[in-house]
């Protein structure tokens, strides 16, 4: 029979571990947008929350988890209650004099959310600000009476300006007759230089007067007594 050794456990899975369980079935519930029952929850994460008393107390205590004792269902309860696109926008219309929300905030919200935005964007109901990889950062409810025209040919002409790199900036701008910023450039490096401390000899004043004759400005090394 071959050994075999494990660098890890060999089963990845949900895991023994009270707070790996906990999290498993948080975003079960997470994902679930009606309310899941004990059997649910058991077959779906493979937890037994009913024989578990730790994790069973922590769902039941826990801020955004509704317990339903009657029906013996739990449910998520997001900061934000959206059950559909609408609902989606609806909360920007109601946040529109606020400025954007950060889609980080509403993810827990939905578990559809990342399509609804989606939709709403191509819809021209909502204005999304993207993050380099394309996921959405700030969503913005679209007043479409701030809309203006734009010509399709501006567009893609604009479109198809190429944003220089971060350390190709400052030869770009130059090369466009552009200038950096100088003035804090030239502070930075003013205030960079460490300033040099003048070091001078003083003279100290004698006041006790046994001492008078002996000039302490210079070093002195009593004489070995013989």
């Amino acid at each position: 029979m071959i050994n075999i050794v494990y660098s890890q456990p060999a089963n990845t899975g949900t895991g023994t571990h009270a707070m790996s369980q906990l999290y498993t079935v948080i975003q079960f519930l997470k994902d679930s947008d009606t309310p899941q029952s004990v059997v649910s929850i058991t077959s779906r994460t493979k937890v037994d929350i009913s024989k578990i008393p730790d994790i069973w107390h922590k769902l039941t205590h826990t801020e955004k988890i509704e317990y339903d004792p009657i029906n013996q269902t739990f449910e998520y309860k997001p900061t934000y209650q959206i059950k559909s696109k609408e609902d989606l926008l609806e909360l920007l219309l109601q946040k529109r004099n606020e400025g954007g929300m950060d889609y980080k905030d509403l993810k827990d919200s939905y578990s559809k959310l990342s399509s609804a935005v989606e939709e709403l964007a191509t819809e021209g109901q909502i204005l999304v600000v993207r993050n380099k990889d394309g996921n959405p950062r700030v969503l913005f409810c679209n007043d479409r009476q701030y809309n203006t025209h734009m010509d399709p040919e501006f567009k893609k002409m604009w479109t198809e300006i190429k944003i220089p790199d971060e350390t190709d900036l400052p030869k770009a701008l130059e090369q466009a007759g552009l200038k950096t910023m100088e003035v804090f450039e030239q502070k930075v490096t003013s205030d960079s230089k460490p300033k040099k401390t003048k070091t001078r000899n003083k003279r100290i004043k004698i006041t006790n007067t046994h001492l008078s004759h002996i000039d302490l400005s210079r070093d002195y090394l009593p004489q070995n007594k013989k």
